[in-house]
């Protein structure tokens, strides 16, 4: 290359955009179909039908609504799309996206702006017995294994999110302690109201997006900004609003904080407790009362 460019020229290998796939391969199309179809259900459920449509090439409102331009059967067809359902969520140019093929069900990540994640590397022109620090993740290609770690990390995120779907504890076991106060380090905490004044933070909160890069308090106001729960604050005020009660979320043990950053993810009970709210809040009377004979 150096002979080819000449003296005066140099290079720098990147890697523009990388996928990461990890592939669930099950006996046969019929085994997979009720999961895909349960799949989807959560994603309509959790307000991500939006998603479907745009990644199927139908235009969306800026509210993420189906453009009155587009054909509202796509909702309906999705099921039955001749390769499958694919729900796709994007976040900073960057992508998780599940489908499946045949008998093969597939989560990858797609990623195109590597800088939005932090790793521990070192920087350019230092030498490797030094130590490492917590910096932007780059597209050259000295990157490519920590940019597989990252991806391979965002898959397994997102397909726990997806397995609570098929979660059977009952909504009465969920709810036990986080509907009552408690008092933790001298201080009381009270209780969630997760149908009531908590419903619009637990929703937002729970978006499949955030399993790519986690939850923020930016992200949190831009979601919740036009919403009754903002309360018509100011942007500092809606902020400091946030910040106390992803405190509340923490000491409930909903949400955990992702090491030397400032976002967070939902825990493993925070991911069955939020689905179950779209479920509830999704379910009529009727569905109830059949499920719980």
């Amino acid at each position: 290359m150096a002979r080819t460019l000449g003296p005066r020229l140099s290079y720098y290998w990147t890697l523009w955009q990388s996928e990461w796939a990890t592939d669930y391969v099950f006996d046969t199309p019929a085994t997979l179909r009720p999961l895909i179809d349960g799949l989807l259900r959560h994603a309509l459920m959790t307000g991500t039908c939006e998603r479907v449509l745009r990644y199927m090439g139908r235009p969306v409102d800026p509210q993420g609504q189906p453009h009155p331009m587009a054909n509202p059967e796509v909702l309906t067809r999705a099921n039955t799309w001749h390769e499958g359902a694919r729900i796709r969520h994007w976040v900073d140019n960057n992508s998780v996206k599940l489908y499946n093929e045949h008998n093969v069900l597939r989560v990858e990540m797609t990623m195109n702006n590597p800088a939005m994640f932090r790793v521990w590397r070192h920087p350019e022109g230092q030498v490797h017995s030094s130590a490492k620090k917590r910096m932007a993740l780059r597209k050259g290609i000295a990157d490519i294994p920590l940019r597989a770690q990252v991806a391979d990390d965002v898959n397994h995120r997102f397909m726990e999110q997806m397995a609570t779907v098929r979660d059977d504890t009952p909504l009465r076991d969920l709810l036990k302690n986080i509907t009552a106060p408690f008092t933790l380090h001298g201080r009381r905490v009270r209780a969630l109201d997760i149908t009531g004044k908590d419903r619009e933070l637990l929703l937002a909160a729970s978006d499949p997006q955030y399993a790519v890069c986690g939850i923020t308090n930016k992200q949190l106001r831009q979601t919740l900004r036009t919403s009754p729960w903002a309360k018509e604050g100011t942007d500092t005020q809606l902020s400091a609003r946030i910040s106390r009660h992803l405190r509340l979320l923490r000491n409930h043990g909903l949400i955990r904080k992702i090491p030397n950053q400032r976002r967070y993810a939902l825990t493993q009970t925070g991911r069955t407790l939020t689905t179950a709210l779209h479920a509830l809040l999704a379910a009529s009377t009727q569905q109830l009362m059949e499920k719980a004979a």
